[in-house]
């Protein structure tokens, strides 16, 4: 199963951001993006997600999820 972002609840801080940071299969993406709220986005790079989910729980704005 994979997993989603929803990007109304991400606040997209690459410094601290739990799940970018112990992904490990570094499937999730920080992208600048000057048409995103915050300037910048996260992404799943589904190639390289294996939906082990340890990205769920330690997101701190409950922005990830699996996929219906």
């Amino acid at each position: 199963m994979k997993v989603q972002i929803d990007l109304n609840k991400c606040s997209v801080q690459l410094e601290i951001c739990k799940p970018l940071i112990d992904c490990p299969k570094k499937a999730i993406i920080y992208l600048k993006d000057d048409n995103a709220i915050l300037g910048a986005k996260l992404e799943i790079d589904e190639a390289k997600c294996d939906g082990c989910g340890i990205c769920i729980p330690i997101c701190c704005g409950d922005a990830i999820s699996f996929k219906d």
